[in-house]
């Protein structure tokens, strides 16, 4: 089973968008329309500094989110706490919390319901419940089935679950609305490897070197295929590119293994 983790969370829609949708929702007490359209602007405002914020410090942001939301920020500053949550590392009660703002959604804001469930698969994903991750990204992609980004989210939890047909599915349609995507087709030669058809895993990570030279991804993956095939020499090569490229971080760690376990294997 491979194990795949997603490198950043990521905001599942435009920002703009749920700034917009949820505060719609947040602050709809009584009041005049100019009275409203202020409290608004400023409530907006807020928002996204909080979001921003979330990314860059999500620690700092948390505990912001947390007085604005006594101060009666309401779904907006929850929100941004789980999203900041996100940020620590507190992967399974940020994807709790947003499975719950979902659920606080009302069924004319759909899109925002959405919204929010994939962000919470984003957080499950990152805990390791893959399964619970592809659960949610169906409803979801069964509301967007040319969505891109939802497709491979999804192929990415289906990869994790072993189920490969199922992924590559899934990332047949996110490569042809973005086909210059080089993580993508990594993530479909990976899968064609794990099914034991190393012809098209070959194909995608010769697409994938062609789009970049320079990606480490491509060429470890290459020098697995080749390690595969029996070709050793072929395989160092590929591994030593990587550390070329990338010596530091996973990618660096994996082909500094391999070329380990090539050594111990002559």
């Amino acid at each position: 089973m491979m194990r795949i983790i997603p490198k950043i969370p990521y905001q599942a829609v435009n920002k703009a968008a749920v700034i917009l949708a949820v505060l719609g929702i947040g602050l709809g007490q009584p009041g005049t329309a100019a009275a409203q359209s202020d409290d608004a602007a400023g409530q907006s405002a807020l928002y996204d500094a909080c979001l921003t914020q979330a990314r860059s410090e999500p620690k700092v942001a948390y505990e912001a989110a947390l007085d604005w939301h006594k101060a009666g920020g309401g779904l907006p500053a929850r929100h941004c706490a789980a999203v900041a949550l996100l940020g620590v590392g507190a992967y399974e009660e940020a994807a709790a919390r947003l499975e719950k703002l979902a659920g606080e959604v009302p069924d004319s804001r759909l899109d925002l319901r959405l919204g929010l469930i994939a962000q919470a698969a984003q957080g499950w994903m990152m805990s390791g419940r893959a399964e619970r991750a592809e659960q949610l990204l169906s409803l979801v992609v069964n509301v967007h089935p040319d969505d891109p980004q939802l497709r491979a989210d999804r192929a990415v939890a289906r990869l994790s679950l072993g189920d490969y047909w199922a992924a590559i599915d899934d990332l047949d349609i996110a490569i042809e609305k973005m086909p210059d995507d080089v993580e993508l087709l990594l993530y479909r030669a990976s899968a064609y490897r794990y099914l034991e058809v190393p012809a098209l895993a070959r194909d995608d990570v010769a697409r994938a070197l062609a789009r970049d030279p320079n990606a480490p991804g491509a060429w470890l993956e290459r020098g697995i295929l080749e390690r595969q095939a029996g070709d050793k020499a072929a395989a160092r090569r590929a591994w030593i590119k990587v550390l070329e490229l990338a010596p530091d971080g996973a990618t660096g760690d994996a082909a500094r293994a391999r070329l380990e376990a090539l050594d111990v294997s002559k």
